[in-house]
């Protein structure tokens, strides 16, 4: 999957419409030309900038809910008595309102439309469509809520599907022939990570299981922290059994689950076989130290740079090995400029971005607009996010900008030129200072 362009309204601070565009300026028709590919007209970056508390993370927090609806309402969202959604909470109308979500992107090398509108109840609104000559064809349109759809002669039936449920959800489930390699080619080829410690937490608590997998190598790993010249040699796994009152704690949560599930309850004997594998998994980290001498630290020891720098180039290496589209927020937390050149540079070179990855990121810092940073950004690839005065993102391209050939970017950005600024009062702060001090 190849992202050309994302669209939202009514979601979080996104209460109006909004396009983050990553095609180039030379796509000026439905798909390329003869003899062009869609590599030549898509950017495999784009940035978002701006204060905080402007939105920088709601455009990527909708795109993730985007994918989450494809991925999980014809399944995990089920259990829930109301459609999952977060519209825009500062006015009376937005929460009446729909929200919309809006993929354009290329799947089998076709390029493809899907879209869809929820409210409280659920689906209000549903379509997919491709190109397969020069025009649009409409594959899936659903425009009530009850489920009635009306698909292309060459879609199979789909059958009934409920009010909280995508139709492409449900097609990912059932595996339907047409619609299925479609649901599935987007759900896989997407992944997120936000700038919480829970989401890099969770991370790197499944890294040793894939290590013990082969899902990722060893050397890999060790390679990967070499890049950033952390002093790490070596990387291991360290398994520590799990406390018997521990075990046993867990053995009569499982027994009154499934007793609660009105399941049959589960032999004691195989109880206890889950039990003997009742391991704590967590990696060691070697440190070359003085001479010939080398320490092992866990990962608590380690730094908040080498944290962040784990979390995030994994998911990075496993999406340039295989193509997709990879969105972080907060690109520079915790991690020395150098090192966000390292990664934004992996994907803008096509020699080694083979497989046409995106990486769609979040940021303050304006070395990535400066002359200092390798990565060069086109202006199409550089967006500002500002918050108005009744809450609500906007969203600009420094495209839409005049500016002059070779403009410092990173300066005329911190002076305001581009909005996205945030609005300072160290007045205030100084009064409160001073009344501490009366």
């Amino acid at each position: 999957m190849m992202l050309l362009s994302f669209t939202v309204q009514n979601h979080r601070s996104l209460r109006d419409e909004l396009t983050i565009d990553l095609t180039r300026p030379t796509l000026r028709t439905l798909r390329p030309r003869a003899g062009e590919d869609w590599r030549s007209h898509v950017y495999p970056l784009a940035g978002v900038f701006g204060a905080n508390a402007t939105g920088k993370s709601a455009i990527l927090d909708a795109l993730t809910y985007t994918f989450t609806a494809i991925h999980s309402s014809a399944t995990i969202w089920q259990a829930s008595r109301t459609m999952p959604r977060v519209p825009f909470a500062l006015d009376d109308e937005s929460p009446e309102k729909v929200s919309t979500y809006r993929l354009d992107f290329v799947h089998a090398d076709r390029r493809h439309e899907y879209g869809f509108e929820v409210d409280d109840t659920g689906v209000v609104r549903e379509w997919l469509r491709d190109i397969p000559g020069t025009r649009w064809r409409t594959l899936l349109e659903r425009v009530s809520g009850d489920g009635t759809l009306r698909t292309h002669g060459s879609v199979r039936p789909l059958g009934a599907i409920t009010r909280r449920e995508l139709a492409l959800s449900r097609a990912l489930l059932l595996e339907h022939p047409q619609l299925g390699p479609i649901a599935r080619n987007l759900v896989r080829s997407f992944d997120s990570l936000s700038v919480r410690d829970e989401d890099r937490e969770r991370r790197l608590a499944a890294l040793p299981r894939s290590l013990l997998e082969r899902d990722v190598t060893f050397d890999t790993i060790v390679s990967l922290l070499q890049v950033a010249d952390i002093g790490v040699v070596d990387v291991d796994v360290q398994e520590d059994e799990v406390p018997a009152t521990l075990r046993e704690i867990l053995r009569e949560v499982t027994q009154r689950l499934r007793e609660d599930e009105g399941d049959e309850p589960a032999p004691l004997n195989a109880l206890e076989d889950d039990e003997s594998d009742a391991v704590v998994r967590s990696l060691v980290f070697t440190h070359q130290g003085t001479a010939s001498e080398q320490r092992r630290f866990s990962i608590g020891d380690e730094s908040d740079g080498t944290i962040a720098w784990l979390a995030i180039i994994v998911p990075a290496l496993e999406i340039l090995r295989r193509g997709g589209v990879f969105c972080v927020d907060e690109i520079d937390s915790s991690l020395h400029p150098h090192l966000v050149d390292v990664l934004l540079g992996a994907f803008s070179d096509p020699e080694i971005n083979t497989k046409g990855a995106q990486l769609l990121f979040t940021s303050h810092d304006t070395y990535i607009l400066s002359p200092l940073s390798q990565v060069d950004l086109e202006p199409e690839q550089v967006w500002f996010t500002e918050k108005t005065r009744d809450g609500a993102t906007e969203l600009s391209c420094l495209a839409d900008f005049p500016r002059n050939k070779g403009a410092n970017v990173a300066r005329r950005y911190l002076l305001g030129r581009y909005g996205g600024t945030p609005r300072l009062a160290p007045s205030v702060l100084t009064a409160l200072i001073r009344f501490k001090d009366a």
